[in-house]
């Protein structure tokens, strides 16, 4: 193995932890910090140790935790655990000398784990697996840890679920974090949880790094090697995602979300702290309150009224919930229709497409240059009438070229008490809104979106990019693609609910009032402003009274006293 000099390892690994800064921000430091936050994982206090095995993943993630350490805004401690349980000589060389260019130290000891499952014949990379985590638990607990944390990555996640389903006939995952059975007081924490495999593979590639594979025995004992290589199952699936990848670019996404999205109401059986819970134990038990049941019902008949319809589906919680409800009275007789517009972030798209495919749905798009509709780019108080009117004169003539009766629209009840132009272009059009006609307002909905299992039940309510600007700030490609990037910054962040308004070159961001403290982390705002700079804007300012709908219509009502 080549020797390195101090300059040469210095060098590297500087030049690696600003990659994890800048070139792989977004998909690797994002994702791990936004593990973090939303599966809480790390908290004040807290002694971690980071188990590496020797490859990509572990390696990657204590360099992470590294970068954490150094800007975490609250103190906490890692040590960097090293089981060593019989590795050749060359194997173990080559885990210090990445340690050492990565400037990693580590904390080594020794185990027999590999001799003591050699000649098991039943199931022995199980039991190597159960014997070096209980003796990594013990380890880290001598050295005073509460927390010990494992590399798994995103694909791991997914392909753990189709293997249960599969394999195992059973619906479960590799949850982010677990306590431990055995070690009390000890807990298990994956903070690689989000991030893809893929781009791990791009970061070791692009800093040339070489890990270890597998070491064990078993890979080093060629007549072992065939046989695991035909019968391991993580291989098969990996190779299934692929095929199915293909078919669908969303299926990871939808395997990952199926297990945050699960429908108790509609499984046959389930299981909670060893308890089986079977759906007939509740079965003449009302789901949802009468008064809205008697709301579903009348929306369905006035759906099978209408014989035939096309729903402008944005892929919202209005629209996707009226569009199953559409799908489940008529069946191909109703379609999707949506507009692809640079108003409309991508991932709007992305989702709507997915649900559609998911649901079996016919799904026409079209491209709309709403810019060039008249009087839209200068913004006017009645600029969402103009966009309604051009979009749904364009979905209207869509439906008539394919044998569509009506094409009907998701406002609900609520939606009568702000001010929305938009309104009465529907009204001109004659275009029908169930969901008020059936009296649902927007809890209703999301009561129903839940008994139906659908992604969007609780999804926040995201208005189209345009309505971010000040009623006569003149709308361009360049400022929407500022607001698109601003939010989806702020998603990655962990902020659902939230708005990022623009005036000219000055972001104001609204976010719910319990995330105030969240976003007003000195890490956090900091990368926020470097962030936004990057997109364009001069000055990064955060609105006191919090997220609310509407607040560019605040002028319009001051303007009518």
């Amino acid at each position: 193995m080549t020797q390195m000099s101090e300059s040469e390892n210095e060098k590297n690994y500087i030049d690696i932890e600003q990659d994890l800064r800048k070139r792989y921000r977004k998909n690797l430091w994002c994702r791990f910090t936004k593990a973090i936050r939303e599966y809480d994982l790390v908290q004040e206090g807290d002694r971690i140790a980071v188990c590496i095995s020797g490859g990509k993943d572990s390696m990657l993630m204590a360099k992470l935790f590294q970068e954490l350490k150094r800007h975490n805004k609250f103190e906490f401690d890692v040590k960097f655990l090293v089981m060593d349980p019989g590795y050749k000589t060359e194997n173990r060389q080559l885990i210090e000398h990445n340690a050492k260019r990565l400037n990693i130290p580590l904390n080594i000891f020794e185990s027999d784990i590999f001799d003591s499952v050699y000649h098991i014949e039943n199931s022995p990379c199980y039991l190597c697996a159960r014997m070096r985590r209980g003796h990594l638990y013990s380890m880290a607990k001598e050295l005073g840890c509460n927390k010990i944390a494992l590399g798994h990555h995103y694909d791991d996640v997914i392909e753990t679920i189709l293997m249960g389903m599969l394999y195992g006939a059973q619906v479960q995952t590799m949850m982010p974090k677990l306590h431990s059975t055995n070690f009390e007081g000890m807990e298990l924490i994956r903070p690689m949880y989000l991030i893809r495999e893929e781009h791990i593979e791009a970061w070791r590639d692009y800093n040339n790094l070489h890990f270890l594979q597998c070491a064990c025995k078993f890979t080093e004992n060629s007549t072992f090697r065939g046989d695991l290589e035909n019968t391991s199952k993580r291989r098969e699936i990996k190779q299934l995602i692929r095929q199915l990848r293909q078919i669908n670019p969303f299926v990871e996404n939808n395997i990952f979300k199926s297990v945050e999205n699960v429908n108790l109401s509609t499984v046959i059986a389930y299981k909670q702290d060893g308890v089986r819970h079977h759906f007939l134990d509740a079965y003449d038990q009302p789901a949802i309150q009468e008064k809205t049941k008697e709301k579903l019902d009348c929306l369905k008949r006035h759906l099978q009224e209408l014989g035939s319809v096309a729903v402008a589906f944005s892929g919202g919680v209005d629209s996707t919930f009226l569009l199953k409800a559409a799908k489940e009275a008529l069946g191909s007789r109703a379609v999707a229709v949506t507009a692809k517009s640079i108003v409309f972030p991508n991932r709007e798209w992305e989702e709507a497409e997915a649900f559609c495919q998911k649901e079996q749905i016919a799904l026409y798009s079209f491209e709309a240059d709403l810019l060039a509709v008249e009087g839209f780019a200068d913004n006017p108080p009645d600029r969402c009438y103009r966009c309604k009117k051009a979009l749904f004169e364009e979905i209207q003539n869509i439906a008539r070229a394919h044998g569509i009766a009506h094409v009907i629209e998701g406002s609900n009840m609520d939606d009568l008490g702000d001010y929305r132009p938009g309104m009465q272009a529907i009204a001109e059009l004659g275009i029908p809104s169930p969901l008020r006609e059936a009296g649902l307002y927007k809890q209703e909905i999301r009561e129903l979106s839940r008994e139906y299992g659908l992604p969007t039940w609780e999804k926040p309510s995201y208005a189209c990019l345009a309505s971010r600007f000040v009623y006569g700030e003149t709308i361009t490609k360049e400022k929407l693609r500022m607001v698109e990037q601003a939010e989806e910054l702020l998603m990655e962040k962990g902020f659902r609910q939230m708005r990022v308004r623009i005036h000219d070159t000055l972001a104001r961001i609204e976010v719910p009032k319990e995330a105030f403290a969240h976003i007003m982390q000195e890490e956090t705002r900091e990368e926020i402003i470097a962030a936004f700079r990057t997109y364009g804007f001069h000055y990064v300012t955060f609105d006191l009274q919090g997220y609310r709908t509407g607040s560019m219509n605040q002028t319009i009502e001051e303007n009518k006293k």
